[in-house]
């Protein structure tokens, strides 16, 4: 019996003992739980409580301190991402955090703050009970708020009644861009803010770091811009002056842009440059070669023009011309100027132009063509001098050729006479352009009777390609060399 009873006490002993183990935390975790829950609901009466005590009697329709002194705005930028900048519409785009900071001391709480609050983090929706400034952006033309998922706005109440007010903002804003130099041009982008309505002796913006202004913008790392480099910003203070609600302190920032240059090299100027190599070719090309240095000079010419006018299509209609316009005008100049050298050497070509060596083209022809040319100048000359014989031009005019003949045939002598004269004569190189440009007929004509003297049957190398494949080259470096130095390094 005994061991009877001492068996059950030491089974009740060990239940006990175990059970209560068990027991005891569970009862401590529910304790807890309760007792968190419990502060959690004290705190936001508290919290709820205090806002009503410092609401309490709130106008937000009157700025802090009114009738004291002005309230002083701090502001300071992170920069997000910036661009992109389009330059036909002359703005650019710039993503921002934007802070503001100010002092209201009717929130202050730290009479009432029993739960020791060191920051209360409120939602936006609280704005709307209080004070804030009413700032906005001078050269915006456009901007939003980012709302997703939620709006991008922070709010916080500090116990001594300062306040910190942030968002998230895209601004579009003008930027008057100056393209003298365009593409190798550097732009100067701002961003300005101020208040609407108030004016300095109201609400003083001012930098967040009032030591070194440009502390007060931030710069991510991450920016990258597709058709610029960000060179370097800076930040200023400025007042703006006005008579009808009174002046104004705003808040610049300016970014240095500089445009990148290889986009352009690959589509304008090396194209241009090759086009221009490009039309020197005929200089090595047989100067009978007609149709070919023709069709080569139009075509280039065509192309310069082409890619000149690809190049101003992405900019504004700006009444004056840019360093790639110049840059078009150079090139076209040395095509153009290629056509005209072909122009001069088809005129001192020794033979009818067109015609090949070997072809069924003799002497005879040629100085044939010349006595013809020469004829004609003489019946122009006879016209003027004596208008009284009309009816002997007209006579001669309804049977040119077969008048031509005839005064072929009546002055051989006369123009061999001539002939022998003129090739006394000392012609240079600038009587030669002389009588190029004025297409002396003449001149040819002496041209041809030396050139059958000499017993040439077709045309040599003409000396004005000799020189052209020297002279063109050496020029179009050194125009090249003057260009890149004067808009790109200086």
């Amino acid at each position: 019996m005994k061991s009877i009873l001492l068996t059950l006490t030491t089974l009740a002993i060990s239940s006990w003992v175990v059970f209560g183990n068990f027991t005891t935390p569970y009862n401590e975790l529910t304790t807890v739980g309760d007792e968190d829950l419990d502060r959690e609901e004290q705190a936001r009466k508290n919290v709820t409580q205090l806002l009503d005590n410092v609401l309490h009697g709130y106008n937000k329709n009157v700025r802090p301190n009114a009738g004291v002194e002005p309230t002083t705005v701090k502001v300071d930028i992170f920069i997000l991402s910036l661009g992109p900048v389009i330059d036909l519409d002359m703005e650019f785009y710039v993503e921002v955090f934007f802070r503001q900071r100010w002092s209201d001391p009717r929130l202050n709480y730290n009479n009432s703050n029993q739960m020791n609050f060191k920051v209360l983090s409120l939602n936006t929706i609280m704005l709307e009970s209080i004070w804030y400034p009413d700032t906005y952006i001078y050269n915006g033309k456009k901007s939003k708020s980012h709302s997703i998922t939620t709006p991008n706005r922070l709010f916080r109440i500090f116990p001594n009644g300062d306040i910190l007010y942030t968002q998230r903002l895209t601004i579009v804003a003008a930027c008057p861009m100056q393209f003298q130099k365009y593409p190798m041009d550097s732009q100067n982008c701002s961003v300005i803010v101020g208040s609407n309505t108030y004016s300095v002796e109201d609400v003083v913006y001012k930098w967040k770091h009032s030591d070194n202004l440009k502390d007060s913008v931030a710069i991510s790392d991450d920016i990258r811009l597709s058709q610029y480099a960000l060179i370097t910003w800076d930040a200023f203070e400025n007042i703006k002056v006005s008579d009808r609600i009174g002046n104004r302190t705003l808040l610049k920032v300016t970014f240095v842009l500089k445009r990148n240059l290889g986009n352009f090299l690959i589509q304008t100027y090396l194209p241009c440059s090759m086009v221009v190599i490009l039309s020197w070719i005929s200089f090595f090309l047989n100067r009978e070669a007609t149709p070919a240095r023709v069709s080569l000079g139009i075509m280039t010419i065509l192309s310069i023009t082409t890619l000149g006018w690809n190049s101003r299509t992405q900019l504004p209609k700006v009444h004056y011309a840019n360093a790639i316009d110049y840059y078009v005008l150079l090139c076209f100049g040395f095509t153009f100027a290629a056509v005209c050298e072909f122009a001069s050497v088809n005129y001192f070509t020794k033979r009818r132009a067109g015609m090949m060596p070997g072809m069924q083209d003799d002497e005879e022809d040629d100085m044939l063509q010349a006595q013809v040319e020469q004829v004609e100048e003489t019946l122009k000359k006879r016209k003027k001098r004596h208008k009284s014989s009309f009816s002997f031009f007209r006579g001669i005019s309804r049977d040119r050729s077969r008048g031509t003949r005839r005064l072929l045939n009546s002055t051989p002598n006369k123009t061999h006479c001539d002939d022998g004269a003129s090739d006394e004569d000392d012609t240079n190189c600038c009587g030669d352009i002389v009588n190029c440009l004025s297409g002396n007929a003449e001149n040819r004509r002496q041209r041809f009777k030396r050139t059958a003297k000499d017993g040439k049957t077709f045309n040599s190398v003409s000396k004005i390609d000799e020189m052209s494949r020297i002279i063109f080259p050496v020029t179009f470096s050194l125009a090249n060399a003057l260009f890149w130095c004067i808009y790109y390094i200086f």
